[in-house]
């Protein structure tokens, strides 16, 4: 069971449910049974997606210091337990989303969510870092079905916003994951911006990305909802406190942390959602 949740990276995946119910509770505060059917069904389908990326990169993982420990390169499971578990996922997950919804958006976009991750981004990334362009717009699906699914409107000021915060995260977030384990991609066959960059000016470009992810997330705090004031407060000080703890370990330390840094700016998206969220239903 273990190896099985390993293989459909569950704790990521947890991440994605969290998105689509964040969306959904900025539209609408008040949780539906719908909402909670969307958040289960792409939160299935989000496994699913894992589940089959593994098995796609099964051989790659097997050479890389970082993944060699992962269910299929290590035995754990086969190649066919992999395929079959992530059928069952994917399926399962857009049923739930197609016969319990009212209507078929969320299962189209998180249908195609999945064409992008597993039919463009995943081979992609074997042949050019521009893979990154598709891996950062299905990262960025969850949130805005959710936002629909809640009744926000398609195209808004609110919409873009919610795209672009999980549009400015994913780029760092995938910069940290090179940049923490360097020595593997350095000596791997995959397009990599080390590559390109020396790990100096990849360190000066995240300062600045970071500042425009704080600033993003700032822009939430003044929202024309019903929100808790603490929780716009919280949002501020959590946004602010982001480029400060960059700024402190990338240029004022000589010890380079990049697993602290991926941690922070996890939580620190994770608390932006939480802290939104819940002054969002108080307020209300």
């Amino acid at each position: 069971m273990i190896a099985r949740l390993r293989l459909a990276k569950i704790w990521l995946c947890l991440l994605i449910g969290s998105a689509v119910l964040f969306g959904a509770i900025l539209a609408d505060p008040d949780i539906s049974l719908r909402t909670l059917l969307v958040v289960g069904g792409v939160f299935f389908v989000a496994t699913g997606a894992a589940s089959l990326n593994s098995l796609q990169e099964r051989g790659l993982d097997g050479k890389m210091e970082r993944t060699k420990d992962r269910p299929l390169p290590a035995g754990q499971l086969t190649p066919r337990q992999a395929g079959v578990q992530s059928f069952i996922l994917i399926l399962g997950g857009l049923l739930l989303l197609t016969i319990k919804t009212a209507d078929m958006v969320p299962a189209v976009m998180t249908a195609f969510a999945v064409v992008l991750y597993n039919g463009l981004y995943t081979p992609l990334k074997k042949i050019t870092v521009l893979a990154i362009i598709p891996g950062t717009i299905c990262g960025a699906m969850p949130a805005y079905i959710g936002w629909l699914a809640g009744g926000g409107e398609g195209v808004g000021f609110i919409a873009l916003l919610l795209f672009a915060l999980f549009v400015l995260w994913q780029i760092p977030h995938f910069w940290l994951i090179l940049l923490n384990y360097q020595e593997d991609y350095v000596a791997g066959s995959l397009p990599n911006l080390l590559n390109q960059f020396r790990e100096n000016t990849l360190k000066r470009i995240f300062i600045t990305w970071i500042g425009a992810l704080a600033l993003i997330m700032l822009m939430f705090a003044s929202l024309p909802y019903p929100i808790a004031n603490a929780a716009r407060y919280g949002v501020v000080v959590n946004a602010l406190c982001l480029p400060g703890i960059f700024f402190i370990w990338l240029k004022l330390r000589k010890n380079d942390e990049y697993r602290l840094l991926f941690v922070t700016l996890n939580c620190a998206l994770f608390d932006h959602m939480v802290i939104l969220g819940v002054g969002r239903v108080v307020g209300q």
